[in-house]
């Protein structure tokens, strides 16, 4: 007869323990499902007062960063910075993600400074989110690259670059080291190999300006050739004092030359999916505005525990906090009167905007106008001083 230690109980036993994760999982599967429906129904009436919770979560987890991008409005040093603890982290997951399909980090500052980014993204795949983290590239290792992989961390994982030549990305992320930046990309793609995983899709993000566009083919190519799964370009939104100069909106001809140079160098790679944003003249001729989905299906969580309604509001528009001082609950600041009001006049060009920036925001009306592309300081101008609670730039002094 065979003796077990004491300590080991029978494999009949265990087996539903074992099962317990994965009974939870498809519980919060379920729910997501469901949250996902009345969600988009709830979006497609425009209800003002929701039972649904936003299907799509970004959460700030640091704003520290280790470059000085020359357009980013939200970082600091890494000394010192804001960064989310995981209490925190756990708080916001207890009211968010068992209805969320997708968490973001892609927001602040570079996530990789956050010592238990691990643990945050092991804390959203026990509620089954999709992941998606953008980072500068520049600080992953061998060991926690590793961890991602093997463990299923990130869905998708995206490498901000905006250049070809590595003294272009330099002067755009300041401190950037291209060289070591693509070793820690082929270091990714050697550990899913090497760990036979297909995931995380990689994915590059490209900001176009006049110093860049005309390296777009070449960086087209070194994509392609590296097996890198996708590029999205996006408009550079200015930022800091740029000169406007540097915004493709003053450029049109150089754009429309080199983004056919572009998709022509992507014929060469069937397996590399080039995303490009609608020329300018195109947007320019679309004259009906895009639904705006995001008091409905999307919130930002900043460091500090305030709730954002969508990337454009930053400090202006913050209807409550999730455990700061005077913390509420979820809920309560999901259908508080700024979120129904904003939800009752952000699609609806016959009311004047809840919030004023609405009436002209490049996600609803698109890159068509010169406006769009100003960034900051025209946000500032159309918020105006009732909205502003102070400067929004934060860029360190390289």
């Amino acid at each position: 007869m065979e003796v077990r230690p004491a300590c080991e109980a029978p494999e009949s036993l265990l087996a539903p323990l074992k099962a317990v994760p994965e009974m939870i999982s498809r519980i919060y599967s379920l729910l997501g499902r469901i949250n996902r429906q009345i969600n988009k129904t709830e979006r497609q009436t425009e209800r003002q007062r929701l039972v649904s919770r936003p299907v799509n979560v970004d959460l700030v987890v640091t704003k520290a960063c280790n470059f000085a991008c020359v357009f980013c409005k939200d970082y600091e040093t890494p000394d010192g910075s804001p960064r989310i603890s995981l209490d925190n982290v756990r708080t916001a997951a207890k009211q968010l993600f068992p209805y969320a399909q997708k968490l973001n980090i892609c927001s602040g500052g570079e996530p990789y400074l956050h010592p238990q980014l691990e643990d945050i993204l092991r804390l959203a795949k026990r509620y089954g989110l999709f992941t998606w983290v953008l980072s500068n590239g520049s600080v992953m290792n061998e060991i926690r690259t590793r961890t991602m992989v093997r463990e299923g961390l990130i869905d998708e994982h995206g490498f901000s670059i905006d250049g070809y030549h590595p003294e272009t990305v330099k002067a755009i992320r300041i401190h950037a080291d291209l060289e070591r930046i693509l070793r820690n990309i082929e270091r990714l793609q050697r550990i899913k190999r090497e760990e036979n995983k297909a995931k995380p899709k990689i994915i590059i993000r490209y900001a176009l300006m006049r110093t860049n566009i005309e390296e777009l083919p070449l960086a087209v190519k070194r994509w392609g050739d590296m097996g890198i799964d996708e590029i999205q370009a996006v408009y550079v939104s200015l930022a800091n004092d740029m000169d406007k100069d540097l915004s493709l909106f003053y450029h049109q001809d150089l754009l429309e030359e080199y983004f056919a140079k572009a998709r022509e160098a992507a014929d060469e790679y069937p397996a590399l999916k080039v995303r490009l944003p609608a020329l300018i003249k195109e947007d320019r001729q679309i004259q009906t505005p895009k639904m705006c989905r995001a008091p409905w299906s999307f919130v930002m969580i900043d460091t500090n525990g305030d709730v954002l309604p969508c990337y454009r509001s930053f400090e202006a528009l913050r209807p409550g906090n999730l455990y700061g001082p005077g913390a509420d609950s979820f809920s309560r600041i999901w259908n508080s009167k700024p979120y129904r009001e904003l939800r009752r006049t952000v699609n609806n060009d016959h009311l004047k905007k809840y919030f004023p920036y609405c009436r002209e925001c490049e996600n609803r009306y698109r890159w068509g106008s010169e406006n769009a592309h100003l960034g900051d300081k025209h946000w500032m101008e159309v918020l105006g001083e009732d909205w502003l609670p102070g400067d929004i730039d934060h860029r360190r002094q390289a």
